[in-house]
């Protein structure tokens, strides 16, 4: 069987293992678009089971770099230009692992790379291109990611559905060491919510932080001095979002150069098209905040590996059509549930005051 991956992100990566655990003989390869020495995103947060799945030959290399998150969880709101904050700590059930995305896909390409399966980077991935793979393929997996270029050549057959968030996110780093999530709400008068969550990436200390602010301050952080020439948050916007949460994470502070973009909510009515399946966020982008995106797409690359297992292709395709909508389900109303609640933060921080917003359990 002749396999084809598009995109070499932990989708594509984990798919491939799982193929080749399940099919010692398959003919696999891996199309990525971007560079080798391309890997954009900082921390990402693994749910117990997906780090489970990933224990792999040559883990033990990679062990040490990924670090447990407390389940203590630290709260505080406020309004920006006071300093009355209120705080509040709780513990979370669930026991995340922080690691660097770099890190995690590097791990991935080696077991890859030792599975014998080549990665070709740099590849023209269009829509000519994913077809002509279709039909010299038995099989074509679309692991591109949330923009996916293989979702695109089929829109009529995967049915996508887009929600697009109102508020805009950025993905920077917090200097200032954490070992557990952090999550603060600071209000700016007159224009809306700026928040932040949290957490660790690294053993050194090293931190992911996601500001998210609501539609209000979109034209407070468009404006010229706010952007840089490149469209990136400028070095003074970035002193601005310190100024305002620096009441709340004393000895904290945010740092990079990131861009803010709007979430976009991808879930698609079919997972299958033929002889060409989606996975990760090419099927369903779940939003940051439920914390489920990369494990989701590490179940998917199992449950996929275990559909095609001494089953004719087109009845695996079947069967991973059917049990991949099932484990989206819950995730994808996490999604649209948590995004209406980001996005409505803003007014009921303004109606309560930080105090009863933290309270109510908005925070």
């Amino acid at each position: 069987m002749k396999i084809t991956i598009i995109g070499a992100g932990a989708a594509g990566l984990c798919s491939a293992i799982a193929l080749r655990s399940q099919q010692p003989d398959a003919d696999i390869q891996i199309l990525e678009r971007s560079r080798a020495d391309e890997t954009p995103g900082l921390g990402i947060g693994l749910l117990p089971f997906s780090l489970s799945m990933i224990r792999m030959k040559g883990f033990e290399k990679y062990a040490p770099q990924f670090v447990p998150v407390g389940r203590m969880q630290e709260v505080f709101a406020g309004n920006a230009g006071k300093p009355e904050i209120v705080r509040k700590t709780r513990m979370q059930e669930t026991q995340y692992t922080g690691v660097k995305r770099a890190v995690l896909i590097s791990f991935l390409r080696e077991a890859v790379r030792n599975a014998g399966v080549n990665v070709t980077f740099g590849s023209e991935i269009t829509e000519d291109s994913v077809r002509a793979a279709k039909e010299s393929s038995d099989l074509v997996i679309g692991a591109d990611g949330a923009g996916s270029v293989v979702r695109a050549t089929f829109p009529k057959a995967f049915t996508p559905r887009v929600i697009d968030a109102k508020s805009r996110y950025a993905w920077l780093e917090l200097e200032g060491g954490l070992d557990h999530f952090l999550f603060g709400y600071m209000y700016v008068a007159g224009r809306g919510l700026v928040r932040i969550t949290a957490y660790p990436h690294s053993p050194n200390g090293g931190s992911s932080a996601i500001i998210t602010h609501s539609l209000g301050l979109t034209k407070y952080f468009d404006a010229p001095d706010m952007v840089d020439a490149e469209g990136e948050v400028s070095a003074h916007a970035l002193e601005d979002l310190n100024r305002i949460f620096a009441p709340g994470m004393p000895g904290k502070r945010l740092v990079g150069k990131p861009r803010w973009r709007t979430f976009h909510a991808t879930n698609c009515h079919h997972a299958v098209h033929e002889n060409v399946a989606l996975i990760g966020d090419a099927y369903t982008t779940l939003f940051y905040e439920t914390g489920w995106g990369t494990s989701m797409a590490i179940q998917a690359s199992t449950i996929l590996g275990h559909a095609l297992l001494n089953r004719p292709l087109a009845e695996g395709l079947a069967l991973y059509d059917t049990k991949i909508a099932e484990l989206s389900r819950g995730a994808v109303m996490a999604t649209n549930k948590t995004m209406r609640e980001v996005d409505g933060q803003a007014i009921t921080f303004f109606k309560y005051g930080p105090a009863k917003f933290v309270a109510m359990g908005n925070a």
